[in-house]
């Protein structure tokens, strides 16, 4: 740690979201033993803030390593949709040995979760000066770090001067539904906003090339903790860069979808506040920005492995719908912070601040080339459709054979209580005529519905658990949770707002899924807001159509005795050849789920097909 003076004459301390996931078979095949459930996902989504790591790199203690090994462990438990460094990843920007630990701790999210680290004034050869050397930072964890991850989108700007390009970066990831934006900007980001050679230029053409991305920007040093405002003077030896306030006044403030900003480097206060701050900021809309400050190099050890765990929490809100709740945690020590500095949150309005998660629904009309299936009740001698209303209103009563499902968060308006609607189509998946063959790559699968009186729309998820048309609130145990065992976490689709007449939701990942041998019991629908949503049953006049579009595929998922069907005959022969008896199998066939071998998986996935994914 050293220390140079803040040219405001106060004192500055330096700082140091596949196939396999979505087929979710745990089911039990009794002759085979119990298979363990697929594992939980929470509802709500989660992006990581990793402090200033400096103190770890220079003492080379493990606290960084066991950082990122608890974000591995826990990306899929806590929904973790992406990790940002806020910057002084070493303490010394010339050492390679420091340099190597990080490498080596940040490296254990690569192909887990997306992640971004941003320059301090650390990471430079020469403390404070941005004309010194950064070649270390850019060799470990420069542009060719992220070269061909999906999620990274680039790197910039570039002027001509090695040293100084490419040190700001941009990645894309989807959480919730929602789109979302990443900007890692420099230490004290230099330039003008209409300059696009410059960083904050550069920033400002990504934003203009993602306008509809909801946007969070971690740069290193942009808020102090005392006195606790936008940095007002630059730190760096040669002048050269922007202040806080002038992030926020010409970038941030201007440019709606940025609303947060992460960053570290300053732990001026005392006791328990030290190195934290958070505010909420209105910008040139009148929106909210939640500008976070986070950096416990100070503290013991620097900082006991404390990681900040930013929560996205849809329905939890007070004030508002939903929630950003911010918890200080440190898997090193299994401490959480719950002062009011360290544990605090934000209410909003998901929606009206990102945007309706839903994505455009195909047009039910114009259907890929090639074979397709259609099922509604009552048409063309199909009478597969099952589906029911739950009310915690009336827990025990059923509500299999009314025409109109209601699906609301305040059933009966203003009680609170809600109400979701449940929906499947036995037969999907076979080998008879009108069915989708087992193993077919479905090109899209659209569900429509007649919608009779407009409202705020629902959550669709795919079902684990069963039900029939007579199950009730209380039989499924206070209704459905979307908590990976009874539903799957993530939503196939969420429609947002529903107005009157048709509605079509894009369900091609639920049908893929169970033409791939995940057992079909159908979607839960969960409600949106307190506005019902009412729609047509499958006893009403205009029942709920699904349309499937497909390829077949080459070949027929789970036919292992390549006899032209998936019958029990295949199942066990999968079950024996498990056990390792000397059983011929068409291993391509027997691999239901792809991944290059075949094991209980495809055996529970084959049996689910045999009984014609009922």
């Amino acid at each position: 740690m050293d220390s140079r003076p803040d040219r405001s004459g106060l004192p500055a301390t330096t700082s140091r979201r596949g196939l396999l996931r979505t087929i979710g078979a745990g089911v039990g095949i009794t002759a085979l033993g119990a298979i363990g459930s697929a594992s939980q996902q929470s509802e709500y989504w989660t992006v990581v803030a990793l402090p200033d790591t400096q103190v770890y790199a220079d003492n080379q203690t493990a606290y960084a390593m066991e950082q990122t090994q608890w974000i591995a462990d826990n990306a899929e438990a806590e929904n973790i949709a992406f990790v940002s460094h806020e910057g002084d990843v070493v303490d010394h920007g010339d050492n390679d040995t420091e340099w190597q630990h990080m490498d080596e701790a940040m490296s254990r999210l690569d192909g887990t979760v997306p992640y971004a680290t941003v320059t301090g004034n650390h990471d430079y050869a020469v403390l404070w000066d941005r004309k010194s050397s950064v070649a270390k930072y850019k060799e470990y964890f420069g542009q060719s770090r992220y070269d061909g991850r999906d999620w990274f989108g680039g790197a910039g700007p570039t002027s001509g001067d090695e040293n100084r390009d490419n040190l700001s970066t941009y990645q894309l990831f989807s959480a919730g539904g929602y789109d979302f934006l990443h900007l890692a900007l420099e230490w004290e980001p230099p330039g003008t906003v209409d300059d696009s050679s410059t960083t904050l230029g550069w920033a400002q053409s990504v934003l203009d090339q993602y306008p509809d991305r909801a946007t969070i920007l971690t740069t290193h040093s942009y808020l102090r903790d005392e006195p606790q405002r936008r940095t007002q003077e630059l730190q760096e030896a040669n002048d050269i860069g922007n202040t806080g306030q002038t992030v926020w006044e010409d970038l941030v403030s201007p440019n709606d979808q940025i609303f947060m900003v992460l960053c570290g480097h300053w732990h001026e206060d005392t006791g328990e506040s030290n190195g934290e701050a958070h505010q909420v900021s209105t910008n040139d809309g009148g929106s909210s920005v939640y500008e976070l400050l986070a950096n416990y190099q100070n503290r013991p050890n620097g900082g006991n492995g404390l990681l900040r765990r930013i929560e996205f929490r849809p329905g939890d809100g007070s004030d508002a719908p939903d929630r950003i709740q911010v918890r200080t945690y440190s898997p090193s020590t299994g401490e959480e912070k719950t002062d009011g500095d360290s544990k605090f949150g934000f209410d909003l309005d998901f929606d009206a601040r990102f945007g309706s998660p839903a994505a455009e629904t195909p047009d039910p009309t114009e259907t890929p080339d090639g074979p397709s299936a259609t099922f509604q009740q009552g048409t063309d001698g199909y009478s597969g459709t099952t589906d029911t209303m739950i009310r915690a209103a009336d827990p025990e009563t059923s509500h299999g054979s009314v025409e109109t499902l209601s699906i609301d968060g305040s059933d009966p308006q203003g009680s609170g209580s809600s109400s979701q609607g449940l929906l499947r189509f036995d037969g999907v998946v076979g080998t008879d005529a009108g069915q989708i063959p087992p193993g077919s790559d479905v090109k899209q699968a659209t569900l429509v519905f007649e919608t009779s009186d407009k409202g705020d729309g629902a959550a669709v998820h795919r079902l684990r658990t069963d039900w029939n048309a007579d199950s009730t609130w209380a039989s499924l145990d206070g209704g459905v949770r979307t908590d990976g065992s009874e539903a799957v976490a993530d939503a196939v689709a969420e429609t947002g707002v529903v107005e009157t007449g048709e509605t079509s939701i894009d369900v091609t990942a639920s049908v893929q899924a169970w033409v791939t041998g995940a057992q079909n019991r159908g979607w839960v629908f969960r409600p949106l807001g307190d506005d019902g949503w009412d729609i047509q049953s499958a006893d009403s006049a205009t029942p709920p159509v699904l349309t499937v579009s497909y390829a077949p595929g080459e070949t027929l998922a789970g036919d292992a005795d390549g006899d032209g069907d998936v019958d029990t005959d295949d199942t066990e022969r999968i079950q024996r050849s498990i056990a390792g008896e000397d059983v011929d199998i068409d291993r391509d066939a027997a691999d239901v789920d792809g991944d290059g071998d075949v094991d209980i998986g495809d055996a529970v996935a084959t049996r689910n097909l045999a009984e014609g994914d009922q």
